[in-house]
């Protein structure tokens, strides 16, 4: 080989490394806190959302996205890719054996960040342990009851527990985090993961609501008519990444992905712009308590159609976000999802033909009473104890569907449905969950209400 014939090698070898860094996005992954798809403006709602709605104007806006009901068993679906059934084993624990989509990234190359709320165990090693290069959370290593998320937050970042007053709220904190974040990584590949504090209770004043400055010893002051001022807070914050991500002229080459942990709080009714009002079903395996907003935009021109009735649930993120960081999902992590990458390019993809479900809280006992395993589609839902539901026509589930009567197309999707259940290990109210795994160092404070949410 010449001198010249290797020097030109070299170069196409560079630009080869460059394009393929190019390709391979940043990911900001939003996971809003007890927010249910009724809340966001381009869902129905009269709430104002603006960034949200125009997140879904220009990208694509899943009209059947599925959570687990309650926010810890959300969290480790999210991050493992596994049904709660193979690795769930008590709310507030993630189990140290497994593996999350930010160790995927590490293996990607990607420098990782998480801020926002954690309840997966009560340990400041963990978020390292878990994928993340640096961390900024609440309810990590401190209980709920030490202090709360909102005014005077108590936040661990870096290891370090930051000194706050009654002025300082919580969701400024994580959000400047996370802006900080991608400013220093923006010349690289990033993967930010925000599990926001926002909409959960409490529900205090937000710095934008009026009683702020008008009332300073009110901002600790829960009421449900601040919750509207909560929720566009939220859409607030979600705007000003999406506008650092332009300011940096990152934006074409990041996927921003918008969701909800599960159903909204059950104190918050919602007002919908066709005159109807929503419930809040957070903990209930009805629709309203997983049923979520899922909103994706990679870039801007990309998308034909900006909504789509596929269905996606929370184990598909992991296999999702593999793919669009260009690394693959080891056989042995054993997990469940389906990327759903092809339907953020644009492209058609393989969508589910239905979506499943094990949720046992292992909470308290108000909470697991509601434990349910059961399969849906958008039209029909069968539970593993045998009840079936015509969703079209009754979404609350008050009158199950006996055998044989829930017509030809009903009774067809009961028995794809049953079949589909019989292939999993079985399952009754009451079975315990997996066992509990703790690692040598990372054994959590004794002091740490676990079930502290």
């Amino acid at each position: 080989m010449t001198k010249l014939n290797y020097l030109l090698a070299l170069l196409f070898l560079a630009s080869a490394s460059v394009f393929a860094q190019k390709k391979s996005p940043n990911i900001v992954l939003i996971l809003a806190d007890d927010m249910g798809k009724e809340c966001i403006g381009a869902y129905g709602s009269t709430y104002k959302t603006p960034n949200i709605d125009k997140l879904a104007k220009n990208g694509l806006k899943f009209n059947y996205g599925f959570s687990q009901p309650l926010c810890t068993p959300t969290r480790v679906q999210i991050m493992t890719g596994k049904y709660n059934y193979k690795n769930y084993s008590q709310f507030g624990h993630l189990n140290q054996d497994q593996k999350t989509f930010a160790n995927l990234a590490k293996e990607a190359g990607y420098a990782t960040a998480i801020a926002g709320k954690w309840q997966l165990g009560a340990n400041n090693k963990l978020p390292k342990h878990f994928g993340f290069d640096q961390y900024c959370l609440w309810q990590l290593d401190k209980p709920r009851r030490d202090g709360e998320r909102y005014a005077k937050p108590l936040i661990d970042k870096d290891g370090e527990i930051l000194k706050t007053t009654d002025n300082d709220y919580g969701p400024d904190i994580f959000v400047n985090n996370m802006l900080d974040f991608i400013e220093k990584n923006k010349d690289g590949k990033f993967l930010a993961y925000y599990p926001m504090a926002l909409v959960h209770d409490p529900f205090p004043p937000t710095p934008d609501s009026k009683s702020w400055k008008s009332d300073p010893a009110g901002h600790h002051k829960s009421d449900t008519l601040n919750f509207r001022d909560m929720v566009t807070y939220c859409d607030k914050n979600v705007g000003k990444i999406i506008q650092k991500l332009k300011d940096l002229g990152i934006y074409e080459n990041t996927i921003i992905i918008f969701t909800g942990d599960n159903g909204t709080g059950k104190p918050i009714f919602t007002q919908m712009k066709d005159g109807s009002k929503i419930q809040g079903g957070k903990g209930l395996t009805i629709d309203r308590g997983h049923h979520v907003p899922l909103i994706v935009n990679w870039g801007s021109g990309k998308y034909k159609t900006h909504e789509t009735d596929n269905l996606i649930d929370f184990t598909d993120m992991l296999p999702t976000l593999a793919e669009a960081m260009q690394v693959k999902v080891p056989a042995e992590w054993d997990t469940d999802g389906r990327s759903f990458l092809p339907q953020i390019k644009g492209e058609k993809g393989k969508p589910r033909d239905w979506i499943f479900s094990h949720y046992q809280p292992i909470h308290s006992e108000a909470a697991n009473k509601n434990s349910a395993r059961f399969i849906r589609d958008r039209h029909f839902k069968l539970y593993s104890d045998g009840r079936f539901y015509d969703l079209d026509k009754d979404i609350e589930e008050k009158s199950p569907v006996a055998a044989g009567k829930a017509g030809e197309e009903g009774e067809k999707r009961r028995k794809v449905f049953e079949g589909e259940l019989a292939k999993l290990p079985a399952w009754k109210f009451g079975d315990p969950g997996v066992a509990k795994v703790i690692l040598p160092g990372f054994e959590p404070d004794p002091a740490f209400a676990e079930k502290g949410d």
